[in-house]
C-alpha cells in the first residue's frame, strides 16, 4: 500500500487535456501578446501548462520548460533527441522521457496562437522559397527574434493544432513537392546534358516525367533556388554544372583556334551535336544547342570563357592534344603541314591513312568535328585557317581530274530469282569511306539494313541504304579486311527480305561472270 500511495499518479489523458485547453485558452484571453515572438509564447504555454499538470507545484522549473521546448522543436531549432533533451533538464534521457510523456496531453491542442497564425500565413504566402528566406521573413517582421528552421515552424503548427500543408524538397518550402522534384532534377540533367536551359526545355523535361508543370511555375520554383543560376531572364543553368558538355565542346573548338564569334561556335556545336545524337538511343534524349543568346549569356557567366565584341575566347590556357585527343590532333596537324592548309577528301584520307587512323573516324571528323572545317565543296581545312578562295578552286579542280582518270565503272540490275545486285569498280571515295553514292536497289525499296557476309561466308559489316538518296554506308570493314584497291571491282547480291548481302570481290571478268 505504502508503494501504491508513493505512486506517481498519472492524470487521466481526457481530462487533463480538457483542463489544458481550458487553461490555455484563459490564459491566452487574460495575457497573451499578439505582438510578442514565437518563443515568447511558447515559454508562456510550457510554464502554464507545467503548472496545470503539478498543481501543486506553486513555481516553473526553466530547466525543464527549455527541455521541452526543445524536445517539441519550438525554439527555431529541429526537434531535439531525448539525449539531448535530457542534458537541457539536466536529467538522464530516461527521465526526460518520463517529463515529456508527462506532457503528452499538451501536445496537439489548438491554442491561440496568433503570432503562429501570422507566421504560418507568412509562409504560404512566400512559397515556393528556400528555408533561409522564410526564416529571414519571420525574423524581420518581428514573429521570431531567432532565424527559425522549417522543422521547427512545422511541429510549432502541430503542437499548437494548426493544418499545415507546406513541405521542404531539396531547400525549397512548397506546396507541390513533386513539381520541385520534377522541376530540379530536370534543370540538373539539362545543364550537365547541355549546359543550360530554356524556361520551356524545364517544362518540358518536367512533363516527360510525368509532372505538369508551366513556364511560369517552373520559373517560381527555380526562383527560390540557390543553386540555380540565373544567366538571363528565360536561361539558367545549375551552379555545381560547371563542367559540362558545352564547356567541353567549346574548350574543344577553342582549343584548336581562338577568337571565335559567336555565331561560328554554335554552327560548330549544333553540328557536332548531331553527330552525338544520331548516336543516342531512343530513350536518350537529344542534345539541343543554346541559341545565340543563350550561348552569348553562358560563356559571359562561365569563368573559362570571356565574350568581346561577338568573339568567344578562354580565360584559361588549353592544350590541343588533351582537348581533342591523339586522332584529332593529329588530323589537325596533317591539314596544318599540307602546303596551303587546305586538301581534297581524299588526299586528306589517304594522308591519314598513312599515318595509320582510323578511316571510319577520320570521315566522322569532318563531317561533325568542330575542329574541321568545309570550305566548299571537297575542300578541308582547320578552323581559323585563313585560305584564298584562289588555293581552293585550284584544290577542287586538281582533285576533279584526278576523280576524272578513275574507273567508275557501275552496273545494277536483278538475278533471275528476283535478287538486286550491284557491280562497281572500287574508287579512292569508295576505298576511303566504304560509301556507296548511287542508287543500286529497285525503286520502291524502303531503307534496309543488310548484314554483309563475304565469299567465305564470314559476317563483315552491316551496309545501311537510304531509299531517298540510294547513300549505302558500312562496306569499310569489307575493304579493310581484304585490302581493296582502286580499279578492282565489288559484287553485291542482296535479299532484302531476309535483310542480307552476299559481298566478293576481284578482277573486272572475274566479277562480270558472276553478275
Amino acid at each position: 500500500m505504502t508503494g501504491d500511495t508513493n505512486a506517481v499518479q498519472e492524470p487521466d489523458r481526457s481530462d487533463t487535456k480538457a483542463d489544458l485547453a481550458s487553461a490555455l485558452s484563459k490564459l491566452a484571453e487574460l495575457t497573451l501578446d499578439d505582438t510578442e515572438p514565437l518563443e515568447t509564447t511558447v515559454v508562456r504555454i510550457l510554464s502554464e501548462a507545467d503548472r496545470v499538470i503539478h498543481s501543486k507545484r506553486r513555481s516553473c522549473r526553466p530547466a525543464v520548460i527549455n527541455g521541452l521546448a526543445a524536445r517539441y522543436g519550438l525554439l527555431g531549432q529541429p526537434p531535439a533527441t531525448l539525449e539531448e533533451t535530457g542534458r537541457t533538464m539536466g536529467v538522464t534521457r530516461e527521465r526526460a522521457r518520463q517529463v515529456q510523456k508527462k506532457h503528452e496531453a499538451l501536445h496537439g491542442l489548438y491554442l491561440w496562437w496568433p503570432q503562429l497564425d501570422v507566421a504560418l500565413e507568412t509562409a504560404k504566402r512566400l512559397a515556393p522559397c528556400t528555408e533561409s528566406a522564410l526564416a529571414d521573413e519571420l525574423f524581420h517582421k518581428g514573429i521570431t527574434t531567432t532565424r527559425y528552421s522549417f522543422d521547427s515552424l512545422r511541429a510549432c503548427a502541430e503542437f499548437a493544432g494548426r493544418p499545415f500543408d507546406l513541405d521542404v524538397r531539396d531547400g525549397v518550402v512548397t506546396d507541390d513537392p513533386d513539381a520541385v522534384t520534377a522541376v530540379y532534377r530536370a534543370t540538373r540533367r539539362l545543364a550537365e546534358r547541355q549546359g543550360l536551359a530554356t524556361l520551356l526545355q524545364v517544362s518540358d523535361e518536367a512533363l516527360d516525367a510525368g509532372v505538369v508543370v508551366t513556364e511560369d511555375d517552373v520559373r517560381a520554383l527555380l526562383a527560390a533556388s540557390e543553386s540555380v543560376v540565373w544567366l538571363d531572364d528565360d536561361h539558367v543553368t545549375w551552379g555545381s554544372s560547371v563542367r559540362n558538355r558545352l564547356v567541353n565542346t567549346l574548350r574543344t573548338l577553342l582549343s584548336v583556334h581562338q577568337p571565335v564569334d559567336l555565331l561560328s561556335a554554335r554552327q560548330a556545336v549544333e553540328n557536332f551535336w548531331a553527330y552525338r545524337n544520331s548516336g543516342r538511343t531512343a530513350d536518350q534524349a537529344d542534345l539541343v544547342a543554346p541559341t545565340p543568346t543563350g550561348l552569348r549569356v553562358f560563356c559571359e557567366w562561365h569563368d573559362q570563357f570571356s565574350v568581346d565584341d561577338n568573339e568567344l575566347s578562354t580565360t584559361v590556357p588549353l592544350d590541343l592534344n588533351a582537348e581533342l585527343g591523339v586522332e584529332a590532333a593529329l588530323l589537325v596537324e596533317l591539314i596544318r603541314m599540307s602546303p596551303n592548309g587546305v586538301l581534297d577528301r581524299t588526299s586528306l584520307m589517304e594522308t591519314a591513312e598513312a599515318f595509320g587512323m582510323n578511316l571510319s573516324t577520320v570521315g566522322l571528323y569532318l563531317t561533325f568535328h568542330p575542329a574541321f572545317v568545309q570550305l566548299d565543296r571537297n575542300a578541308w581545312t582547320v578552323r581559323g585557317t585563313a585560305v584564298d578562295p584562289d588555293v581552293v578552286a585550284v584544290v577542287q579542280r586538281q582533285a576533279r581530274r584526278r576523280s576524272l582518270t578513275e574507273n567508275r565503272d557501275f552496273r545494277a540490275g536483278v538475278t533471275p530469282n528476283g535478287r538486286p545486285w550491284v557491280m562497281l569498280a572500287v574508287t579512292s571515295n569508295f576505298r576511303l569511306t566504304g560509301v556507296l553514292l548511287r542508287r543500286w536497289l529497285p525503286a520502291g525499296t524502303p531503307s534496309a539494313r543488310l548484314e554483309l557476309t563475304d565469299g567465305r561466308g564470314e559476317a563483315c559489316g552491316i551496309a545501311v541504304y537510304n531509299d531517298e538518296t540510294g547513300f549505302t554506308h558500312g562496306f569499310g570493314i569489307y575493304v579493310r579486311r581484304f585490302g581493296l584497291r582502286v580499279g578492282e571491282y565489288v559484287y553485291m547480291r542482296a535479299d532484302p527480305d531476309e535483310e542480307t548481302a552476299s559481298v566478293t570481290h576481284g578482277s573486272s571478268d572475274e566479277v562480270s561472270r558472276l553478275a
